[in-house]
């Protein structure tokens, strides 16, 4: 048999989950080595043409392979491209790995958040229509067709300080233009508290939980503090990322650009402060307040912010609290432990069972009811 034919006889087999495991190695060494390729495509094709736009999408991006490393030591290799996502998810309709989601699954995260005013009242974002939705304290509060927040300053004799809060929900993001011109991204489950002006300030003082990025205006003669449950960073004009998140193990600040301090809280007292340096990561952990600097990952570290889920060498309950805070579900085990590890990237904009069937190459499977998802072998 020609090479050629034996490819294409892998490949088929690979698509409809029949290989061994001597022949998924084998999957494994020719894909890493670029020989299945045409064919990979080529299969798809004949599953139900690729159309002109497909073909261009596909020679402008890189493919991006996801890999999943199994507790025996074999890694398997999805051949999966961003470009061709759609097409896959569209011609694979009827695949074994869509069978246990077909009654029931989740949507994708979006733009929905709350803001809760000075006073208490609170304004559904997701929901309020474009124009001004609110009015107070020095400042008219808008939401622009782009879906983001614009704070404007209105002239005012009141001198009182007030705070807004903006939260997303477990599927949820939202982008905010602060009073200063500084921009927040928020991930899932996650928010921001800020005053409603910075008039009458000494310094900028914001509260987060939960996961944000920062694009600081800057101003060196007022000071930007971004305060957590466990530490304060202090800036004056730069870019960063905090991921403050209670069921993680660690708050992690990441720097892009310009410098910050990270100072460890007790209480009211700072124990420790470190500056970073641009592509350098602060971890304080949860469990003994220790702070360490080390190189950052910043394509893993701005994947949420891109669109976008980023594993390299993540362990399954790491991949999964991201999958519960953007889809909304509660996840359940029934085995009691595994040490998969994942890389590769995914979109976020698919539905949670398009997420899933990639993982479940790894030899884990799962289950969707209502709002649980259930991890089984």
């Amino acid at each position: 048999m020609e090479d050629k034919e034996f490819y294409r006889i892998l490949v088929s087999r690979y698509i409809n989950k029949q290989l061994s495991d001597d022949e998924l190695e084998l999957f494994v060494q020719l894909t890493k080595d670029g020989k299945l390729d045409e064919h990979l495509l080529g299969a798809m094709d004949e599953e139900g043409g690729i159309s002109e736009a497909d073909e261009d999408h596909h020679k402008q991006i890189k493919i991006k392979p996801l890999w999943l490393k199994l507790t025996a030591a074999v890694v398997v290799l999805v051949t999966l491209s961003i470009g061709l996502y759609s097409y896959v998810n569209h011609n694979l309709n009827n695949a074994n790995l869509r069978a246990v989601y077909t009654k029931q699954d989740a949507e994708p995260g979006g733009n929905k958040a709350i803001l809760t005013l000075a006073d208490g009242t609170e304004i559904s974002l997701t929901d309020a229509v474009n124009g001004q939705i609110a009015k107070q304290a020095g400042v008219a509060i808008t939401k622009n067709a782009s879906g983001q927040l614009v704070y404007t300053v209105i002239e005012s004799r009141k001198k009182e300080m007030a705070y807004n809060t903006i939260s997303t929900p477990r599927g949820g993001q939202y982008q905010v233009n602060l009073p200063d011109g500084t921009r927040v991204w928020l991930n899932a489950a996650s928010s921001v508290k800020f005053p409603t002006s910075f008039a009458n300030a000494t310094y900028r003082r914001v509260e987060l939980t939960g996961e944000a990025y920062f694009e600081v205006f800057k101003n060196k003669k007022l000071p930007f503090i971004v305060i957590t449950d466990k530490q304060e960073v202090e800036v004056f004009g730069t870019h960063f990322n905090i991921n403050s998140y209670d069921d993680e193990t660690s708050i992690k600040t990441t720097l892009l650009e310009g410098s910050v301090k990270v100072s460890l809280l007790n209480g009211r007292n700072k124990k420790v402060s470190r500056f970073l340096r641009p592509g350098e990561q602060a971890n304080v952990e949860h469990q003994d307040m220790s702070l360490k600097i080390s190189k950052a990952n910043i394509d893993q570290v701005m994947a949420w912010q891109k669109g976008y889920f980023h594993f390299e060498g993540d362990d399954l309950q790491s991949v999964l609290r991201q999958l519960s805070r953007w889809y909304d579900v509660d996840v359940l085990y029934e085995i009691n432990h595994t040490d998969d590890e994942f890389m590769g990237d995914i979109p976020r904009n698919v539905k949670l069972s398009e997420v899933l069937k990639i993982l479940e190459f790894g030899g884990v499977h799962f289950k969707i009811e209502g709002k649980k998802l259930i991890v089984t072998k």
